[in-house]
């Protein structure tokens, strides 16, 4: 079935592509402009067709394989996976709120920690058990670009020691870094729920999906642009946890996902690099206050009521308020 696209008088989003190939040479005009764009839009394609990455597209697309077959099941399958955490197992449809006031979200989720991935844990969904190779080379290779990109900015601006963005990143340090496979079922469009606007937790978004449906508010604009899908390449976007680690001039992009098509299910992946637990942050009130606990409390607004959102800045990382002021 052809992918559906947004109606023909949508705006689209112009986003700008790094290749990460020329990232792995170390290139400097590249690694300048990733800098640029981490500051400027927190929003952007990578190219991922060079011959040291693009194994990570082969395994996406047996990933999906596996969504499709998985959402599938019946409810009470699903829900056999269903640990009441943000980091690991199933999360039914319902859970948050969607992108219309007073909805709930239409989606559910599988997620795999990454720590659990790499020990081979026993807690692990019995579906990702099964294809543990595949999953272990998908999550390791996701982890590596998501790394490389910290790695890369940390260069760019010449940062040492502590000071580094991976310094906040250790992998034998307890992080809440996931990998979340997201499906949302057929829904009409005009009562379609989606994913409601929020920046993401973490420090780096790597993004996959075929299909239409990712919106996003880009700088000094409030007006939702769709992102096209473009094969062979990710969407990354930086989270407020990098954003916070920079200081605030990072850039950390207001998105949400609405229907597009009533006769469509849409898949996407979403690899979620987070800090070290522990590490500290200034979040956007100026409390000091712990990766583990914004992740955690951002979490629980996620699920709140709209109108109980709108009184804070958390759900939305700040962005939007500034979006305000800048618009004024």
């Amino acid at each position: 079935m052809p992918i559906k696209t947004p109606p023909a008088d949508s705006t689209i989003a112009s986003l700008e592509t790094i290749d990460f190939s020329r990232l792995l040479q170390k290139d400097h005009a590249e690694q300048l402009k990733l800098l640029a764009l981490s500051v400027r839009d927190g929003f952007f394609y990578l190219d991922l067709q060079g011959p040291k990455i693009r194994k990570i597209l082969a395994d996406r697309d047996n990933v999906v394989r596996m969504m499709e077959s998985y959402f599938a099941l019946p409810q009470e399958e699903k829900m056999k996976d269903d640990r009441r955490t943000h980091t690991h197992g199933y999360k039914p449809p319902g859970t948050f709120t969607g992108f219309k006031k007073g909805s709930r979200d239409c989606y559910e989720t599988l997620k795999v920690a990454y720590a659990e991935m790499m020990s081979h844990s026993d807690l692990l969904p019995e579906s990702v058990k099964e294809r543990s190779e595949l999953f272990e080379s998908f999550i390791g290779l996701s982890h590596f670009v998501n790394k490389t990109l910290l790695t890369t900015l940390s260069d760019a601006l010449y940062l040492k020691g502590s000071a580094r963005f991976e310094a906040h990143h250790r992998d034998d340090k307890p992080p809440n870094t996931t990998l979340v496979l997201l499906h949302y079922p057929k829904q009409d469009v005009d009562e379609g729920m989606g994913h409601n606007k929020h920046t993401d937790i973490g420090s780096v978004t790597l993004l996959f999906t075929e299909q239409w449906g990712l919106q996003l508010q880009q700088p000094g604009s409030t007006e939702w642009a769709f992102v096209e899908p473009r094969d062979g390449h990710a969407i990354i976007n930086v989270g407020d946890s990098l954003r916070f680690l920079s200081e605030k001039r990072f850039n950390s992009c207001l998105h949400r996902v609405v229907p597009v098509a009533a006769d469509e299910d849409r898949y996407s992946i979403a690899y979620f690099l987070r800090p070290e637990n522990a590490t500290h942050l200034e979040d956007t009130e100026g409390r000091r206050i712990k990766a583990e606990e914004w992740h955690d409390q951002k979490y629980v607004m996620f699920g709140e009521p709209h109108e109980k959102q709108a009184m804070s800045d958390m759900l939305t990382g700040g962005m939007e308020r500034m979006q305000g002021m800048v618009m004024a």
